[in-house]
């Protein structure tokens, strides 16, 4: 693999404009085969579920594939996504999420590559790729790292109670009773988000979900053959989570707290254990006094970590036309899952993968988990769209007493999963189309048409915001609600505004191109920054982009003016730090977000700004 790869030639002539159609119901891209902009460089475009790929692992690809020009967006965090982009023969050529469950996409597995008999797959624990695999066999999607997430006990605090950790499910209980007995919260979590509600129910019985019985039921489920928990799997799971409720004292309050809340209460011995991340243990800074144990099963042979990977990727099966080009997609995968490529996502976090043969490195908190590695007992979470969400109202219903029983508590989620879905309306027509795709007279018509569209509804006199946080190419049609939020970034980016001189928007603009490593850092052509309100004069270097001119309709930018400049990006993580480099350190925050934004402009019945050809690139 990864051979050959400068013997691809690129045929296909890109979208150089938008196309302006008759009302709605007009065509939308096809899902064509973009070609690079040299003759002898492919393109391979890359959906990434969050921005913080942007970090690490985007500069990681570029640098691996020189030959190759990656076309990278953050798409939403959500398979819907890819479903609405398959819907209009769009797919990426790779496209990664991180909220998954095989149910979610089954209806059009078959345009994605059948990676099955690749050497890929064969590269993963047979434990761990069951759960990625059809009942036909078919294999279309493979996890990255693994994040793991399960109990984070304060050792410290029960050292000093003169307490054990415990190691089975009943030690747990009896911990519990204890800790309450001593004014002490035995057990906190974040029981009003979703994933908690979701995490905890399985985590607990993680044991009776992976017998033979359990395994069984997750196939059905997962190529789509029920729609029903099996009583024989999963009464005795709510049993549990029942006795977790009533024996840990979790009650309604613990439904309005947040992350924050719990590992404040956590961090200051007012809670002995809490459902954590290593991630969350390294950001609240509690690794320290912390061990992550598995969740308890009624042995210590049941116990198990529950686990979910960094994000889950796949491959469009357009490249199967072409071996050639499916040998370079493969290559590209390889990459992104190998040991080199995964410490790139996990940035110096403790790394697990489902990999045979890679090396797992880990820190003291984790001391407990090494055997658990070794045989193979980690849990990948069952993360259907149905699963977060009826997960949460079910939970949250035990918690209030709203399903008193385990018996109500099954029915209901059962219930729920049996409904059907209502088609949901159309909610506004886009009358035109534009392509995403980067050229170096102009940038990218979409980009544009959405951040020109921003300074309107912002009424700024000039706007810079990353391409990337246009989710790809713009179709012309009708969208529901649920759509107009898949044509930007799915996470949340703050909006600053404030005063900037010409000659400090020139500064900032130059630290922007030079930043490295941020959440927003330029990666390559199709993570340019977009301006809005004036134009912008760049060229290439082998160090990456330099500044040569600002214009402002056709004429140099005042650098001695003073502007009213709106920011789109990550303010704590790269923009904060750059506008007050650029002497801007006062700046607002606006409280509408950049999604609503647009979709609210796009529900009022306006369309999109015209595009602008914005940049230069020399």
């Amino acid at each position: 693999m990864r051979k050959g790869i400068s013997l691809f030639l690129a045929g296909i002539v890109m979208l150089a404009g938008a196309v302006t159609l008759a009302g709605c119901g007009g065509q939308s891209p096809e899902g064509q085969e973009r070609q690079a902009k040299d003759a002898g460089r492919e393109q391979v475009s890359i959906a990434l579920w969050s921005d913080q790929l942007t970090e690490r692992y985007g500069p990681y690809l570029q640098e691996t594939f020189p030959e190759v020009d990656f076309e990278f967006y953050v798409a939403t965090n959500s398979t819907d996504f890819y479903a609405y982009k398959e819907e209009h023969g769009d797919l990426p050529d790779i496209l990664t999420v991180r909220r998954f469950a095989l149910s979610d996409v089954a209806a059009w597995k078959d345009s994605l590559m059948d990676l099955s008999g690749s050497e890929l797959a064969g590269a993963f624990h047979p434990s761990y790729l069951r759960s990625y695999t059809y009942s036909d066999g078919t294999v279309n999607w493979l996890p990255t790292w693994a994040e793991v997430d399960s109990i984070l006990v304060n050792e410290k605090l029960l050292e000093a109670k003169g307490l054990g950790i415990p190691t089975n499910y009943r030690e747990f209980l009896d911990l519990c009773e204890t800790l309450k007995n001593m004014g002490i919260r035995p057990f906190l979590s974040n029981f009003g988000a979703d994933y908690t509600c979701m995490e905890i129910l399985q985590g607990f019985s993680i044991a009776r979900l992976n017998s033979q019985e359990g395994r069984e039921w997750r196939q059905r489920y997962e190529s789509g053959q029920t729609d029903q928990l099996s009583e024989e799997v999963w009464m005795p799971v709510f049993e549990r989570m029942r006795e977790l409720i009533d024996c840990a004292g979790i009650g309604e309050a613990d439904l309005k707290g947040d992350t924050a809340s719990v590992f404040a209460a956590y961090g200051s011995h007012k809670a002995a254990m809490i459902r954590g991340t290593c991630g969350e243990a390294g950001r609240y800074e509690v690794e320290g006094e912390s061990v992550m144990i598995p969740y308890p099963g009624d042995t210590k042979e049941d116990n198990w970590y529950l686990t979910y990977p960094a994000f889950q990727v796949a491959a469009s099966a357009r490249a199967d036309e072409n071996p050639k080009r499916k040998e370079l997609i493969l290559d590209v995968l390889e990459a992104m899952l190998d040991q080199d490529g995964q410490q790139h996502i996990a940035g110096g976090q403790d790394m697990i993968t489902y990999s045979k043969g890679s090396e797992q490195k880990l820190s003291p908190m984790f001391s407990e988990m090494k055997s658990y590695v070794d045989d193979n007992r980690l849990y990948i979470r069952l993360a259907s769209s149905d699963m977060f969400s009826i997960s949460e109202m079910v939970i949250q219903g035990m918690i209030t007493g709203k399903y008193p029983d385990a018996g109500s508590a099954f029915d209901a989620f059962n219930e729920a999963m049996r409904s059907e879905e209502e088609e949901v309306p159309a909610a506004v027509c886009i009358e035109t189309e534009y392509p995403y795709a980067f050229q170096d007279d102009g940038g990218s018509p979409a980009a544009s048409a959405v951040i020109n569209s921003l300074r309107e509804e912002l009424d700024a006199q000039l706007l810079v915001g990353q391409s990337s946080n246009v989710a790809g190419n713009i179709y012309a049609g009708e969208y529901t609600q649920e759509e107009l939020g898949f044509l930007t970034i799915g996470e949340t980016v703050e909006i600053l505004r404030c005063e900037m001189t010409g000659g400090q928007l020139y500064e900032y603009l130059d630290n922007v191109l030079a930043a490295e490593g941020k959440r927003g850092s330029v990666v390559n052509d199709s993570t340019l920054y977009v301006s809005s309100g004036f134009e912008m004069e760049l060229r290439r270097t082998d160090q990456g982009y330099d500044l040569e001119r600002l214009t402002l309709e056709g004429r140099e930018l005042d650098r001695d003016h003073t502007y009213d400049l709106a920011v789109l990006g990550n303010e704590q993580l790269m923009h904060g730090d750059i506008l007050a480099e650029a002497g801007a350190s006062e700046y607002e925050k606006v409280e509408l977000s950049f999604k609503q934004l647009i979709a609210d402009r796009l529900a009022e019945g306006r369309q999109l700004a015209e595009p602008t050809d914005y940049i230069i690139l020399h």
